[in-house]
């Protein structure tokens, strides 16, 4: 179940699209209502419950489940804190239908993954179970109507089940104590002064979840669960009519409380002065910056407030722009900052709100530059090219999502619809939403946008938060230095934005492009390769799973292997400067302006063996995207000024990050994996950061990128070979082709004998975290990677059975599995979880029982089917995706997989045994070669 953390940057969502009509005639009436999507089905029982009901077919063969409960934390009485969230957990342990763990048990033998395809979280509002299941087992797909129905009025409550649960919601909330955590109980009362949500945070209060009677949580269920507060939400590949005949079957009949408790929104009340807080903290490791003005909500009913919610978007898309543009000056306040205007906390509320991470001793400096940037807009507004380039952007992005209409995700969807049950937001469709801005975008002035700076920022209705480190040496204002600030602000000397833009095209070069000499085509996984004249091989896979999508990678050998040891952190950070500098003529703020409008990334990239990119556009921009690649080759850019921006970053991001107890946590974990191996950067030190040097960095990437004669180009998505082949001989095709031999070096780190156990005391919360890696070489192939990842999910499925469910020592266990084909062929397994500091141990012993049984047994068959509907049920999925099909061509290449594996995997799957996964795990898992770390609070 995912924990709702409340993060400052909040709440904030639009889902719009679109292109630009070259004329109108037609008047519009703006108090028009909005559409509702046509394909969704929407009704209501005569007992109040709501349905929504869609066919999607993406994924094929799958369906999203829904239950969204209309009450959360705010609901709670004094004495029940926490018990919203704790009755979330309560629902997955023990039901009418599924009593104790029965649920999770039964769908993970139905390939259902818990964590991933089934979850639920707990808001200040709001509860929402989700579950995802295939279509193709009709009495699976029925099962599921009938878990909706158990979670909606059906849970058991035992006594034993709560009592036992205790410990597991008690190690979730462990997991969220720290610096943030203690900072935000300072400035919720503040901010939220005279609300509810100032004392109603969805985790709750400890000493309620140990020791509550089990009759509240019972009372919190018969009070808020109730058919007038819910929803049922079924999106995918299902017949609508027989959706809905078993949403009628399962819950006409439950009836509401005879004697109903009102279900009262929450509000934030206004305030005149400003509410200011100032928290600091020693395990800080950032200073961020807060501030909203809050305003009456605006909901979204009509084509009028469409186009409200337009112009603000636009507003806040470039004021942003303008953030971003300050953060890449070396004199820069800030790392990032950024506004957003929208829904609020409450429901009865939106708030322009922005925020920043100031450097180390210029929060007052941040301050000055964020609220004289909003009084710039008051005075001078912005100019009429930022408004051309911030329409095409947004044109760009609603258009996207309009021909993806039919290719959109069903989670996707089902995320709108609860939407709109819970706090009304609209839901027109993309394509419906992309014909109304297309007629409202014409209607919008720039004189409109301007006009929002005077009613977004106001005198009243404000609050301020600055979270700091709490160190020696750091600067923290107070509350009335603050003040003095805001007051300052209307009176600074300020002048116009000035908007610098270069008309010229991306590439100036007259290109000869090289001819494609070679063509092999793969019929049976539908992909062509080209060979060019400079010795560029390009790998095509046309595919429809998107509409508007196409996928880049390439890769050469070397990386920062072939870099020696002095000059690795130069290395180490290559290719983030050189992307920050810009390419060819345009540094980074001007290229950023020269690709509004486009949907295209693209990101070189060194690790220890390969350097190369990764990327991606629509079909329309992918000559954009070529150019980019072109660029990259043959214009880097060596840019003191983007590297001196860069370097004030980086050494105000990893300032205090030693403060924090996990991130020293990691440091020491990965360390003791791998002593003495330098090229294992956690986060750098002051020392390492002095080694990075700008001549050193672009020396390093112009040799890494000086030819492209050895390098492969990997490209799927929605185009065909004959429209693109074009693009690629002309761009690609034009990339330096010196031959030169490339192949990486060993420099790989060495795993340390026998066990090695550490112990990190850091920190002043009850909080502990294990960490255990186990790393053994081994023949990589695609016999023992299917049995490494089927003893991945084996002992993932033990875990939570063991050390979550019986034993609710922890919260979320997580096993992880990464093999490595060069330089060494090996393997790094694995498992960490946060726990009480005291039972670190019996925990750890407890692991290695479960280890020790497959070792010694094998593999349950029950689990070993458990394993393997998962992985078969997660391929079907990931055979639809663009994704899945670029690592796997990349693959095909750098790991020489043999393609056959790919189409066979299902029989492969289930050829495994108990007696190989046996045999796999005795050579593996070794219970006498392993490295812990423990975290556990410094001693008093």
């Amino acid at each position: 179940m995912k924990k709702q953390f409340f993060t400052t940057t909040l709440f904030f969502l639009f889902v719009l699209g679109s292109s630009l009509l070259s004329g109108q005639t037609k008047q519009i009436d703006l108090n028009s209502p909005l559409a509702v999507d046509p394909d969704v089905r929407i009704g209501k029982l005569d007992n109040g419950l709501v349905y929504y009901i869609r066919y999607n077919k993406k994924p094929e063969k799958r369906v999203e489940l829904r239950l969204a409960v209309n009450a959360g934390s705010v609901l709670e009485n004094e004495d029940q804190q926490g018990l919203a969230h704790f009755m979330e957990h309560m629902n997955f342990n023990g039901t009418k239908t599924f009593p104790h763990n029965e649920l999770v048990d039964f769908l993970q033998k139905t390939g259902v993954k818990f964590g991933a395809d089934i979850n639920a979280y707990t808001s200040f509002d709001e509860t929402v179970y989700m579950l995802q299941l295939p279509t193709d087992d009709t009495a699976l797909l029925n099962k599921g109507y009938q878990v909706l129905e158990d979670w909606s009025h059906n849970a058991l409550l035992d006594d034993k089940e709560i009592d036992k649960e205790r410990g597991v919601i008690v190690e979730e909330w462990r997991l969220g104590l720290g610096a943030q955590d203690r900072m935000m109980k300072k400035f919720f009362p503040i901010i939220f002064k005279g609300s509810i949500y100032a004392n109603r945070i969805p985790i709750g209060k400890v000493d309620i979840i140990q020791n509550c009677k089990h009759d509240l949580i019972r009372n919190f269920y018969h009070d808020w669960y109730r058919p007038d507060l819910q929803a049922i939400i079924v999106v995918g590949d299902i017949d609508p009519a027989q959706a809905e005949a078993q949403i009628k079957a399962h819950f006409s009949s439950i009836k509401n409380p005879a004697s109903e408790r009102p279900r009262a929104e929450a509000s934030i009340p206004d305030n005149k002065e400003p509410l200011i807080a100032v928290t600091t903290d020693k395990e800080a490791t950032e200073n961020y910056i807060l501030m909203f003005y809050k305003h009456p909500l605006k909901k979204e009913k009509t084509l009028g407030d469409f186009k409200d919610k337009m112009t603000a978007e636009l507003f806040t898309g470039m004021l942003n722009n303008r953030f971003s543009e300050i953060s890449q000056k070396p004199e820069s306040p800030y790392v990032f900052a950024s506004s957003e205007y929208g829904q609020f906390l409450a429901r009865n509320k939106d708030a322009y709100i922005v925020n920043a991470m100031s450097k180390e001793n210029q929060i007052e400096k941040t301050l000055d530059v964020l609220l004289a940037e909003n009084e710039r807009v008051k005075r001078f507004g912005f100019t009429a090219t930022e408004f051309e380039r911030q329409k095409e952007e947004m044109l760009s992005q609603y258009e996207k999502a309009a021909k993806e209409f039919d290719k959109t995700e069903s989670m996707r969807l089902t995320n709108e619809y609860v939407g709109n049950y819970l706090t009304g937001d609209a839901i027109p469709g993309a394509q419906k939403a992309f014909k109304y801005v297309k007629n409202l975008l014409p209607e919008i002035k720039l004189e409109d946008i301007n006009a929002l700076a005077k009613e977004f920022v106001t005198d009243d209705n404000m609050a301020l938060v600055v979270m700091a480190p709490d160190k020696s040496g750091v600067e923290v204002p107070t509350e009335a230095d603050i003040l003095k600030i805001i007051k300052n602000s209307k009176s600074t000397d300020l002048q116009p934005y000035v908007d610098k833009f270069k008309e010229e095209p991306l590439v100036t070069a007259e290109l000869k492009g090289s001819k494609v000499i070679s063509t092999k085509e793969n019929k049976e996984l539908g992909f062509t390769e080209l060979t060019l004249e400079n010795g560029v091989t390009v790998v095509l896979k046309p595919t429809h799973f998107k509409n508007d999508e196409i996928l880049l990678s390439a890769y050469c050998l070397g990386g920062t292997s072939v870099v020696p040891e002095r000059s690795f952190m130069s290395a180490n950070y290559a290719t983030q400067v050189i992307e920050m500098s810009g390419a060819g003529n345009f540094d980074n703020v001007e290229l950023e302006k020269k690709l509004k409008g486009k949907n295209l990334e693209l990101h070189p990239y060194l690790n220890d063996t390969k350097e190369g990119f990764r990327g991606n556009s629509t079909p329309k921009d992918i000559e954009t995207l070529m150019q980019l690649v072109y660029l990259y080759f043959n214009g880097p850019r060596k840019d003191t000024t983007a590297f001196k921006a860069f370097m004030s970053q980086l050494e105000n991001q990893v300032k205090f990050m030693s403060g924090s107890p996990m991130m020293s946590f990691y440091d020491t974990l990965f360390k003791s994996v791998y002593p003495g191996y330098k090229r294992m950067i956690i986060f750098p030190t002051p020392d390492q950061l002095k080694q990075i040097d700008l001549n050193m960095l672009y020396k390093i990437y112009v040799n890494r990128f000086a030819s492209a004669h050895e390098f492969k180009f990997f490209l799927t998505g929605n185009f065909s070979i004959d429209s693109i082949t074009p693009l690629i001989t002309k761009y690609l095709g034009s990339l330096p082709s010196a031959k030169r031999p490339e192949f990486w070096g060993d420099v790989s780190p060495k795993f340390p004998a026998g066990i090695v156990k550490t112990t990190l005391y850091k920190g002043t919360d009850p909080q502990g975290m294990v960490g255990i890696v186990m790393s053994e070489p081994f023949d990589y192939n695609p016999k023992n990677l299917l049995e490494l990842s089927m003893l991945k999910e084996i002992i993932s499925i033990k875990l939570i059975e063991v050390i979550r469910e019986k034993m609710s020592g922890v919260y979320s266990p997580q096993v992880m599995i990464n093999p490595e084909h060069y330089p060494v062929s090996k393997f790094r397994f694995m498992v960490m979880f946060g726990c009480a500091p005291k039972a670190a141990d019996k925990l750890t012993k407890a692991v290695f029982n479960e280890i020790k049984k497959i070792l010694v047994n094998g593999p349950t068959e029950t689990d070993l089917n458990k394993a393997k509907e998962t992985l078969i049920r997660t391929r079907e999925t990931d055979l639809e995706k663009n994704d899945f099909w670029l690592a796997r061509l990349e693959s095909i290449y750098y790991d020489g997989t043999d393609p056959a594996t790919i189409l066979n995997f299902k029989d492969r799957v289930n050829a495994v045994t108990i007696d190989e996964l046996k045999t796999a795990a005795d050579t593996y898992l070794k219970p006498d070669h392993y490295v812990r770390v423990v975290l556990k609070p410094k001693k008093k």
